[in-house]
């Protein structure tokens, strides 16, 4: 992993061009004015990492753009990804609020633009700010139930096939069903394996059993699912 790079960019919630609505973007102006003061905003190069697994985090970080990948390493050393969070993500939420170290590393996937917020000014605006403490309770509420979800998912499939089956319609979930599938082929054999839980040799031999049978196809950098009913159906 790259060394860490950060560059400074000008710090204002109020104005930023990729406010929406949903986790911190919703809070009121006055709490917004709150985040202005106590964050940062910087730009992280693609390939940084963040934060590593064990380490006691300084405050939380906001993913205002780009993508983030979440490892953690079993006890043989073999990095697993366990999720590939977009914009909005909040890291180290959790642990900033329990007190406890992160339980993964996380590398940037994009050129990200981060917010991080120390610990100690966070820890009083959710002592102070009661909107803050739902908004809080909201966030960790989702991250426990999609955690719920992935390991679901991961405890169904009953071989490495339905698993990265399962992966590459997970990136297309989002998709109009009655056309071809189309996502950018950005990830590495190698970071497929880790974020199912296989090696390498076995999730390039599934992509090439695959495309033989045109369940998927490779055009330059851009990978096709012409047909999401019969890769629904691997096993």
């Amino acid at each position: 992993m790259s060394l860490l790079r950060r560059f400074a960019v000008p710090n204002d919630c109020l104005s930023c061009e990729l406010h929406q609505q949903g986790n911190f973007c919703h809070l009121p102006t006055r709490l917004l004015q709150s985040f202005d003061a106590a964050g940062h905003l910087t730009l992280y190069p693609a390939n940084s990492t963040l934060l590593r697994e064990g380490e006691t985090p300084q405050g939380v970080y906001i993913v205002c753009s780009g993508r983030v990948k979440l490892s953690v390493e079993n006890q043989e050393r073999k990095t697993i990804i366990t999720k590939i969070a977009g914009d909005r993500h909040v890291i180290a939420l959790s642990a900033v609020v329990s007190g406890r170290t992160s339980p993964v590393t996380v590398t940037m996937v994009d050129f990200c633009q981060i917010n991080f917020i120390e610990k100690s000014k966070f820890l009083h605006l959710l002592a102070t700010e009661p909107l803050l403490a739902v908004a809080c309770a909201r966030e960790l509420g989702r991250e426990v139930n999609q955690a719920f979800v992935d390991v679901h998912e991961l405890l169904l499939a009953r071989s490495s096939t339905e698993k990265l089956a399962r992966l590459l319609l997970s990136w297309v979930a989002d998709e109009p069903r009655n056309r071809d599938l189309r996502v950018a082929a950005e990830f590495t054999h190698e970071e497929i394996a880790q974020m199912i839980g296989s090696s390498r040799e076995t999730v390039t031999r599934l992509m090439s059993d695959m495309r033989q049978k045109e369940l998927i196809k490779i055009e330059g950098s851009t990978l096709l699912i012409p047909n999401r009913v019969a890769l629904q159906a691997m096993r």
